[in-house]
């Protein structure tokens, strides 16, 4: 049986990685967290500006067609002359209120006759 030639000792990086990480957990557990925590919430926060950013950019701007409608000539609006102007319409009077009955429930009775002879004792 031969025998390689390797010192004693000697440790390579992956051994110098190991021996660290047993001594100091935080170095491979909490250290990348950390660092994922942080560079998540940079990046939340530059999506979170760009949709209000695009939301404010959707607002203010107005196509042609829009801009057409608010015609800074237009009438004022009175809520009294819109009152009147309504009332001088030609409006359908001719309905009348008409009592709908309803689908009948059981054990409860409604008619007026109904309740009379319940409610007064027979002699």
């Amino acid at each position: 049986m031969v025998f390689t030639n390797k010192s004693y000792g000697v440790a390579t990086p992956a051994d110098r990685f190991a021996q660290a990480t047993k001594k100091r957990p935080v170095l491979y557990f909490g250290l990348p967290f950390l660092l994922t925590v942080v560079i998540g919430s940079f990046a939340l926060s530059e999506l979170t500006a760009t949709k209000y950013n695009v939301h404010d950019n959707r607002t203010k701007a107005m196509s042609k067609e829009e801009g057409l409608k608010l015609n800074k000539n237009r009438r004022k609006l009175d809520l009294q002359e819109e009152y009147w102007r309504l009332q001088a319409q030609d409006v359908d009077d001719d309905w009348e209120i008409k009592r709908v009955d309803s689908a009948p429930t059981p054990g409860i009775t409604t008619s007026p006759k109904a309740a009379d002879s319940s409610a007064s004792p027979s002699s």
